[in-house]
Protein backbone atom coordinates (compact mmCIF):
# COMPACT_ATOMS: atom_id res chain seq x y z
CA UNK A 1 0.00 0.00 0.00
CA UNK A 2 1.31 3.45 -0.92
CA UNK A 3 0.38 6.73 0.69
CA UNK A 4 1.25 10.38 0.33
CA UNK A 5 2.72 12.21 3.30
CA UNK A 6 3.34 15.95 3.28
CA UNK A 7 6.02 16.89 5.79
CA UNK A 8 6.99 20.41 6.80
CA UNK A 9 10.58 20.81 7.94
CA UNK A 10 10.93 23.91 10.13
CA UNK A 11 14.54 24.69 9.25
CA UNK A 12 14.90 27.53 11.75
CA UNK A 13 17.53 30.02 12.91
CA UNK A 14 16.76 30.53 16.61
CA UNK A 15 18.36 33.31 18.60
CA UNK A 16 20.51 31.92 21.40
CA UNK A 17 18.70 32.25 24.74
CA UNK A 18 15.67 34.11 23.34
CA UNK A 19 12.95 31.77 24.59
CA UNK A 20 9.88 33.86 23.74
CA UNK A 21 11.11 34.82 20.28
CA UNK A 22 12.09 31.26 19.43
CA UNK A 23 8.79 29.84 20.64
CA UNK A 24 6.98 32.41 18.50
CA UNK A 25 9.14 31.33 15.55
CA UNK A 26 8.03 27.71 16.01
CA UNK A 27 4.39 28.82 16.21
CA UNK A 28 4.79 30.90 13.06
CA UNK A 29 6.40 27.99 11.26
CA UNK A 30 3.67 25.61 12.40
CA UNK A 31 0.94 27.93 11.12
CA UNK A 32 2.77 28.35 7.83
CA UNK A 33 3.15 24.58 7.51
CA UNK A 34 -0.58 24.07 8.05
CA UNK A 35 -1.42 26.69 5.41
CA UNK A 36 0.82 24.81 3.00
CA UNK A 37 -1.13 21.62 3.62
CA UNK A 38 1.37 19.73 5.77
CA UNK A 39 0.41 16.53 7.55
CA UNK A 40 3.44 16.54 9.87
CA UNK A 41 5.54 19.42 11.21
CA UNK A 42 9.14 18.78 12.33
CA UNK A 43 11.63 21.15 13.93
CA UNK A 44 15.31 20.90 14.88
CA UNK A 45 17.08 20.11 18.14
CA UNK A 46 16.90 22.68 20.95
CA UNK A 47 15.30 25.33 18.74
CA UNK A 48 13.49 26.82 21.77
CA UNK A 49 16.61 27.91 23.76
CA UNK A 50 19.30 27.60 21.09
CA UNK A 51 21.95 24.91 21.28
CA UNK A 52 24.52 26.32 23.73
CA UNK A 53 21.99 28.09 25.93
CA UNK A 54 23.10 26.95 29.39
CA UNK A 55 26.00 29.39 29.86
CA UNK A 56 23.80 32.29 28.76
CA UNK A 57 20.46 31.71 30.53
CA UNK A 58 21.13 28.78 32.86
CA UNK A 59 18.70 25.90 33.39
CA UNK A 60 16.36 27.05 36.15
CA UNK A 61 13.70 27.89 33.55
CA UNK A 62 13.43 24.25 32.43
CA UNK A 63 10.20 22.72 33.75
CA UNK A 64 8.46 19.36 33.70
CA UNK A 65 6.65 18.93 30.40
CA UNK A 66 4.17 19.77 29.11
CA UNK A 67 4.41 23.26 30.59
CA UNK A 68 2.12 26.12 29.60
CA UNK A 69 3.87 26.76 26.30
CA UNK A 70 4.18 23.14 25.15
CA UNK A 71 0.57 22.54 26.17
CA UNK A 72 -0.40 25.57 24.11
CA UNK A 73 1.58 24.30 21.13
CA UNK A 74 -0.22 20.98 21.44
CA UNK A 75 -3.54 22.84 21.31
CA UNK A 76 -2.34 24.81 18.28
CA UNK A 77 -1.40 21.51 16.64
CA UNK A 78 -4.93 20.24 17.26
CA UNK A 79 -6.54 23.45 16.01
CA UNK A 80 -4.52 23.25 12.79
CA UNK A 81 -5.07 19.52 12.31
CA UNK A 82 -1.39 18.56 12.02
CA UNK A 83 0.97 16.27 13.91
CA UNK A 84 4.13 17.83 15.35
CA UNK A 85 7.57 16.70 16.43
CA UNK A 86 9.23 19.34 18.60
CA UNK A 87 12.40 19.47 20.69
CA UNK A 88 12.23 21.02 24.17
CA UNK A 89 14.36 20.53 27.31
CA UNK A 90 12.48 18.99 30.21
CA UNK A 91 12.93 18.47 33.93
CA UNK A 92 11.96 15.09 35.36
CA UNK A 93 9.37 15.84 38.02
CA UNK A 94 10.47 12.99 40.30
CA UNK A 95 14.27 13.22 40.12
CA UNK A 96 14.83 16.82 39.01
CA UNK A 97 17.20 15.61 36.28
CA UNK A 98 17.20 17.47 32.97
CA UNK A 99 16.81 15.91 29.54
CA UNK A 100 17.15 16.96 25.91
CA UNK A 101 13.81 15.65 24.63
CA UNK A 102 11.82 15.47 21.42
CA UNK A 103 8.04 15.22 21.74
CA UNK A 104 5.58 13.70 19.27
CA UNK A 105 2.21 15.46 19.32
CA UNK A 106 -0.78 13.91 17.57
CA UNK A 107 -3.40 15.68 15.47
CA UNK A 108 -5.73 15.71 18.46
CA UNK A 109 -3.21 17.67 20.54
CA UNK A 110 -2.17 14.77 22.77
CA UNK A 111 1.51 14.12 23.47
CA UNK A 112 1.94 10.65 22.02
CA UNK A 113 5.55 10.04 23.00
CA UNK A 114 8.76 11.62 24.21
CA UNK A 115 12.31 10.55 23.45
CA UNK A 116 15.09 11.77 25.71
CA UNK A 117 18.48 12.04 24.02
CA UNK A 118 20.51 8.92 24.68
CA UNK A 119 23.96 10.47 24.32
CA UNK A 120 24.10 14.17 25.23
CA UNK A 121 27.19 15.80 23.73
CA UNK A 122 29.93 16.29 26.37
CA UNK A 123 30.51 19.94 27.21
CA UNK A 124 27.77 21.70 25.28
CA UNK A 125 25.08 19.43 26.72
CA UNK A 126 26.61 18.90 30.16
CA UNK A 127 23.29 20.06 31.66
CA UNK A 128 21.46 17.01 30.26
CA UNK A 129 21.24 13.47 31.62
CA UNK A 130 21.26 10.46 29.32
CA UNK A 131 17.85 9.09 28.43
CA UNK A 132 16.64 5.60 27.57
CA UNK A 133 15.40 4.45 24.19
CA UNK A 134 11.63 4.36 23.89
CA UNK A 135 9.35 2.38 21.61
CA UNK A 136 8.19 3.50 18.19
CA UNK A 137 5.17 5.79 18.27
CA UNK A 138 2.22 5.42 15.89
CA UNK A 139 1.50 8.69 14.07
CA UNK A 140 -1.19 8.61 11.39
CA UNK A 141 -0.85 4.84 11.19
CA UNK A 142 2.95 4.91 10.69
CA UNK A 143 5.25 3.45 13.37
CA UNK A 144 7.88 6.14 13.90
CA UNK A 145 11.21 5.67 15.65
CA UNK A 146 12.43 8.89 17.29
CA UNK A 147 16.08 9.92 17.48
CA UNK A 148 17.76 13.08 18.75
CA UNK A 149 20.68 14.29 16.61
CA UNK A 150 23.87 12.36 17.50
CA UNK A 151 21.83 9.35 18.64
CA UNK A 152 22.06 8.49 14.92
CA UNK A 153 25.88 8.49 15.11
CA UNK A 154 26.02 4.75 15.79
CA UNK A 155 23.77 2.01 14.47
CA UNK A 156 22.48 0.47 17.69
CA UNK A 157 19.61 2.86 18.58
CA UNK A 158 18.20 2.79 15.06
CA UNK A 159 18.53 -1.01 14.89
CA UNK A 160 16.68 -1.39 18.18
CA UNK A 161 13.87 0.85 16.91
CA UNK A 162 13.63 -1.23 13.74
CA UNK A 163 13.51 -4.43 15.75
CA UNK A 164 10.71 -2.90 17.85
CA UNK A 165 8.64 -2.37 14.71
CA UNK A 166 9.55 1.11 13.44
CA UNK A 167 8.73 1.79 9.79
CA UNK A 168 10.30 5.26 9.60
CA UNK A 169 13.04 7.07 11.53
CA UNK A 170 12.61 10.75 12.44
CA UNK A 171 15.47 12.80 13.91
CA UNK A 172 15.55 16.29 15.39
CA UNK A 173 19.07 17.64 14.84
CA UNK A 174 21.50 20.51 15.37
CA UNK A 175 24.34 18.99 13.36
CA UNK A 176 26.30 21.31 11.13
CA UNK A 177 29.28 20.80 8.76
CA UNK A 178 32.79 20.89 10.16
CA UNK A 179 35.26 18.66 11.95
CA UNK A 180 32.50 17.02 13.99
CA UNK A 181 29.77 17.37 11.37
CA UNK A 182 27.77 14.58 9.72
CA UNK A 183 29.84 12.36 7.45
CA UNK A 184 27.41 9.82 6.08
CA UNK A 185 25.83 8.69 9.35
CA UNK A 186 22.25 9.29 8.21
CA UNK A 187 22.81 7.36 4.99
CA UNK A 188 24.48 4.55 6.94
CA UNK A 189 21.55 4.23 9.35
CA UNK A 190 19.13 3.68 6.46
CA UNK A 191 21.39 0.93 5.11
CA UNK A 192 21.79 -0.64 8.57
CA UNK A 193 18.06 -0.73 9.23
CA UNK A 194 16.45 -0.81 5.81
CA UNK A 195 14.27 2.10 6.96
CA UNK A 196 13.89 5.59 5.51
CA UNK A 197 14.93 8.54 7.67
CA UNK A 198 13.81 12.17 7.88
CA UNK A 199 16.08 14.66 9.63
CA UNK A 200 15.02 18.20 10.53
CA UNK A 201 18.10 20.31 11.18
CA UNK A 202 18.53 24.03 11.91
CA UNK A 203 20.36 27.05 10.52
CA UNK A 204 21.73 30.46 11.60
CA UNK A 205 24.41 31.10 14.21
CA UNK A 206 24.70 29.71 17.71
CA UNK A 207 27.34 31.62 19.62
CA UNK A 208 30.56 31.07 17.69
CA UNK A 209 29.12 28.26 15.57
CA UNK A 210 27.98 28.96 12.02
CA UNK A 211 25.15 26.59 11.13
CA UNK A 212 23.84 28.12 7.90
CA UNK A 213 25.21 25.24 5.80
CA UNK A 214 23.47 22.57 7.89
CA UNK A 215 21.10 20.34 5.92
CA UNK A 216 17.67 18.93 6.63
CA UNK A 217 17.48 15.67 4.71
CA UNK A 218 15.28 12.83 3.52
CA UNK A 219 17.29 9.61 3.18
CA UNK A 220 16.45 6.09 2.02
CA UNK A 221 18.52 3.09 0.98
CA UNK A 222 21.73 5.00 1.66
CA UNK A 223 20.86 7.90 -0.63
CA UNK A 224 19.91 11.49 0.20
CA UNK A 225 16.67 11.96 -1.71
CA UNK A 226 16.58 15.60 -0.60
CA UNK A 227 19.10 17.88 1.10
CA UNK A 228 17.65 21.26 2.03
CA UNK A 229 19.43 24.31 3.42
CA UNK A 230 18.81 28.01 3.89
CA UNK A 231 20.64 30.79 5.76
CA UNK A 232 17.27 32.07 7.05
CA UNK A 233 14.38 30.48 8.93
CA UNK A 234 12.48 28.55 6.27
CA UNK A 235 9.59 26.12 6.14
CA UNK A 236 10.29 23.45 3.53
CA UNK A 237 7.27 21.43 2.42
CA UNK A 238 8.26 17.95 1.29
CA UNK A 239 5.80 15.68 -0.51
CA UNK A 240 6.70 12.01 -0.08
CA UNK A 241 5.11 8.89 -1.49
CA UNK A 242 5.62 5.98 0.89
CA UNK A 243 5.16 2.34 -0.04
CA UNK A 244 6.49 -0.99 1.27
CA UNK A 245 8.25 0.85 4.13
CA UNK A 246 10.29 2.96 1.71
CA UNK A 247 10.01 6.44 0.26
CA UNK A 248 9.41 5.83 -3.43
CA UNK A 249 9.37 9.48 -4.48
CA UNK A 250 10.09 12.71 -2.65
CA UNK A 251 10.14 16.34 -3.75
CA UNK A 252 10.25 19.76 -2.13
CA UNK A 253 7.12 21.63 -3.23
CA UNK A 254 7.46 24.85 -1.23
CA UNK A 255 10.03 26.92 0.66
CA UNK A 256 8.66 29.82 2.70
CA UNK A 257 10.73 32.15 4.85
CA UNK A 258 9.25 32.71 8.33
CA UNK A 259 9.78 35.13 11.19
CA UNK A 260 8.60 35.17 14.79
CA UNK A 261 5.03 36.38 15.16
CA UNK A 262 4.03 38.64 18.01
CA UNK A 263 0.39 38.76 16.89
CA UNK A 264 -2.60 38.03 19.07
CA UNK A 265 -3.30 34.34 19.35
CA UNK A 266 0.27 33.35 20.17
CA UNK A 267 0.39 30.47 22.64
CA UNK A 268 3.28 31.99 24.57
Amino acid sequence: MTRSLKIALLHLAPELGALDENRALIESGTRTAARLGADWVLSGELVVPGYRFAELIGTEWIAPQPDVWLGGLAQLTADLGVASFVSHPERDAASGRLFNTVFAIGRGGRILARQRKLHPTPGSEAWASAGELGHPVVVDGIRVGLLVCADAYTAQPALRLRDAGAQLLVSSAAWWPGEWGPKGEWEARTLDTGLPMIVCNRTGRDGDSEMSEAESVVVDRGVKLLALRSPDSTVFLVDCLIGDDHITTCQATAAVRVTAEAAAGSVR
